[in-house]
């Protein structure tokens, strides 16, 4: 009996530690599952964030095919100064159809490079990018809007032999008359360096809208001051803000070191309100109202007369893109009108400009840019003449009424490739004004431009640069005098815009 007990008592007993063991092990391999779990339930959140971002920076996107056909590998190795990016941009809401793409730019307006970058900060038509690839942006986190923080550091060494009138812009309406023998003069600037933002927000069923501002270095009193050159934002075809005027070509603008640029060119930017439209097969047309600025200086026996601003300019311009370059027709309409003096009645006169721009591609990446200008009463946009007050003056001592004074500016340049990575430049301009009886003898009349350079660029977005500047400015008397000068430029700009063809 003692036996079959004691047996017993060894089976429960050993029941008890199987059935604990048995316990254990079950209990280790539901934590053996439970990690398991947890590891794949990690992944797949890793792979969700994964899709979403790549869905993210896809958003908007016509088609999964377009948004892959956008992405870039990382060049190896990555060039200096151009940064590449692995994911794609961020493509507008409504992407531009082919029609409306040729109406914006052709292929030689988004090729053509010049050392002063004005197309940059152009405004376009539908908002359309200079470069499709959108170089230098990047998305903001959390938000469908793009940014390109770009610039650059330029150095211009500057070497007059004699004077030739404003240190860092060759300028011929200041060279004094007569020549100076005074001595030669050096002169280095960073005035021209500049900083911009560029801002692109997809808008539904709208298409992009677009924010840009830009800063130089050209303060008042000859400074190296903050200026402010654009601040404006353009959503599908409507503009606000301060750009450049509807009566110029950015995209006609002489590839020159100067940052003045030739004497007849039409380089002024407004406030303004502008409306932009495509007409059809590459052309397109734009209406704005801008700022008025009536620069008018003379005076009526030691009195001051004190010009006013009856009514804002106006402007409109015609444009023509193909393949080879373009065509733009634009002119401006304007009331100039002037206060006289001691209690005197106010005098107007009506102001008007016709402007015929383009570039033309002529051989390989060889091509021509001119301008031809003429108007009654636009001296306040050609850089030898705006600032001095000959929009408008009396015609006579005894006639008091006010003539809008006419104006011939006229420029054209060449540019030709060496090589891929240097190209060289001439441009030559003139200004003719029309002067009136009342006018002094001392009054600016004519001036001539011309220019010669030879730019290299290294690598990168880095830019060396050489150029010889004339200028040859007369009076109403028909006094003279001339002036060369000497130009070597180096540049840095943070993103480069043109590929390397």
């Amino acid at each position: 009996m003692r036996k079959t007990l004691k047996t017993i008592l060894l089976l429960f007993v050993g029941l008890c530690a199987a059935t604990q063991m048995m316990a254990q092990d079950a209990g280790n391999a539901q934590q053996e599952a439970m990690r398991n779990l947890q590891t794949r339930m990690d992944e797949l959140r890793t792979q969700m964030v994964e899709i979403q971002s790549e869905l993210d920076a896809m958003h908007g996107a016509a088609n999964l095919s377009q948004a892959v056909k956008n992405l870039r590998p990382v060049p190896e190795p990555l060039q200096t100064g151009a940064i590449e990016r692995t994911l794609p941009p961020l493509p507008p809401a409504v992407p531009l159809s082919s029609e409306q793409q040729r109406a914006a730019m052709g292929k030689e307006t988004m090729d053509y490079e010049t050392f002063s970058a004005e197309p940059e900060a152009a405004p376009r038509l539908y908002n359309a990018p200079l470069e499709p690839t959108y170089p230098g942006f990047f998305v903001l986190p959390g938000t469908q809007t793009m940014l390109r923080l770009n610039g650059s550091m330029k150095s211009d060494f500057i070497y007059d032999p004699r004077p030739a009138g404003m240190p860092d812009s060759f300028i011929p309406s200041s060279i004094p008359i007569p020549s100076e023998s005074s001595p030669s003069n050096f002169n280095v600037s960073i005035r021209e360096s500049r900083f911009s933002t560029d801002f692109r927000i997809p808008v539904s069923n709208i298409g992009t809208a677009r924010m840009f501002m830009q800063f130089d270095f050209f303060g008042s009193n000859g400074a190296t001051t903050p200026r402010l050159r654009h601040a404006y934002a353009q959503i599908a075809n409507i503009l606000v803000g301060q750009t450049f005027t509807n009566f110029m070509d950015p995209d006609a603008w002489p590839d020159s070191l100067d940052a003045q640029g030739p004497t007849p060119g039409l380089n002024v930017r407004l406030p303004q309100a502008r409306y932009s439209f495509a007409l059809g097969k590459g052309a397109s047309g734009a209406v704005s109202v801008e700022m008025p600025n009536s620069q008018i200086n003379f005076s009526l026996n030691g009195a001051t007369a004190v010009p006013i601003t009856p009514a804002p300019d106006g402007a409109l311009k015609f444009r023509y893109e193909w393949e080879r370059g373009h065509l733009q027709v634009s002119s401006v309409f304007r009331e100039l009108a002037v206060l006289l003096p001691n209690g005197g009645p106010q005098e107007s006169s009506f102001g008007w400009g016709v402007n015929v721009s383009g570039t033309m591609r002529v051989y390989g990446r060889d091509n021509i840019v001119y301008q031809l200008a003429y108007g009654h009463g636009i001296s306040r946009y050609a850089g030898d003449t705006g600032g001095m007050g000959l929009d408008a003056t009396p015609r006579t001592e005894t006639d008091l009424s006010l003539r809008a004074l006419p104006l011939f500016g006229p420029y054209i340049g060449y540019q030709h490739w060496w090589t891929r990575s240097v190209r060289s430049s001439a441009t030559f301009g003139l200004v003719h004004l029309q002067n009136t009886e009342f006018q002094p003898d001392t009054t600016y009349h004519k001036s001539t431009y011309s220019s010669a350079n030879i730019i290299w660029n290294p690598v990168g977005s880095l830019s060396f640069g050489a150029e010889f500047l004339y200028g040859w400015v007369e009076e109403k008397s028909g006094a003279h005098a001339d002036a060369p000068r000497f130009q070597v430029t180096g540049r840095y700009t943070f993103v480069k815009l043109h590929r390397d063809e």
